[in-house]
């Protein structure tokens, strides 16, 4: 997807609720099993698409950070080297092999993240 396109996405939760969501109203979106949590400003939900289709559905500035986190880089107000805090106050792990990734991609024009060290 674009990086700028940030058209409502309609997601079903497990028990069957629809929700319709800009990508932008997504902090951050976690891997549970074969289910994935999408965790907003006031909402968890929780839907049935593994997190390899959700990193398909969602905007470039979505950033695969490890195997269970797919976060979006402007809720981002911290890095460090193993871990990124979310404008939620939520700490996510960085795994090694991933930093040198993720601060290149942080350090592109348009990030919102602050690239310590």
């Amino acid at each position: 997807m674009s990086e700028t396109t940030d058209f409502p996405i309609t997601f079903t939760d497990r028990f069957g609720k629809h929700y319709q969501l800009s990508a932008m109203d997504i902090f951050y979106v976690e891997a549970d099993n074969i289910y994935s949590r999408i965790i907003c400003q006031e909402q968890a939900i929780h839907i049935p698409y593994p997190l390899s289709l959700m990193e398909e559905l969602l905007p470039d500035y979505f950033l695969r950070i490890h195997r269970s986190f797919l976060i979006n880089r402007y809720f981002i107000t911290a890095f460090y080297r193993r871990t990124v805090i979310m404008a939620n106050g939520v700490r996510l792990p960085v795994p090694e092999k991933k930093y040198h990734w993720l601060k290149h991609c942080l350090e592109e024009p348009g990030s919102n993240a602050s690239g310590n060290s």
